[in-house]
């Protein structure tokens, strides 16, 4: 029997600069000037407001969903300019490179943003990156996270997934950073 696929939760890509950037007044971006930034068009944060330094991309490979996700949403479907030595797929890896690298820039999960996490996030086009603007549809960049069965589920699946799809199991979903599926005000 055919895949059934249930939408389990939601995940929402914050662009994340590195804590010098904002600091020199970098707090924002419009979805242009992020294309930009990403597709290699602009090359200094003095372009978009900030300090004279060299931008710095972390990068996700080609094979990356968060970088199919971030491109579809935040992009508009441009090509992110690559650079190959600063390319991670493991989101704690690239988030520490942002963390350490003066001028950088790159997009991970809200789940990754921890109070600790070292990195700030921009908001694009006014809207913060957050679950509430998310749920709203004002925040334009996330996704559906994914459970599939082999036909509808029944028995113990059932339970299983009605259990992760619950308003109790929803809190912890939260605590996370990630979204309720039940919560969106807009669909995909």
């Amino acid at each position: 029997s055919a895949l059934v696929d249930h939408k389990v939760c939601v995940v929402t890509m914050a662009p994340i600069l590195n804590k010098d950037v904002t600091a020199s007044g970098v707090k924002n971006l419009t979805k242009a000037q992020l294309t930009d930034i990403f597709t290699g068009k602009i090359t200094n944060w003095k372009e978009v407001g900030g300090a004279d330094e060299a931008i710095v991309l972390i990068t996700r490979p080609e094979s990356s969903g968060t970088r199919a996700t971030f491109k579809k949403y935040a992009l508009d479907g441009a090509s992110e300019a690559s650079n190959k030595s600063m390319e991670t797929d493991d989101s704690g890896v690239l988030l520490q490179n942002v963390k350490t690298t003066k001028g950088a820039i790159g997009y991970v999960a809200l789940s990754y943003l921890t109070k600790d996490a070292g990195v700030d996030t921009v908001s694009l086009d006014g809207v913060a990156p957050t679950l509430e603007n998310t749920y709203s549809g004002k925040y334009p960049v996330w996704g559906y996270e994914h459970m599939y069965t082999k036909g509808e589920a029944t028995g113990a699946v059932k339970a299983f997934l009605d259990f992760i799809l619950s308003a109790d199991y929803g809190k912890e979903i939260e605590k996370q950073g990630y979204g309720v599926t039940a919560k969106m005000q807009v669909k995909r």
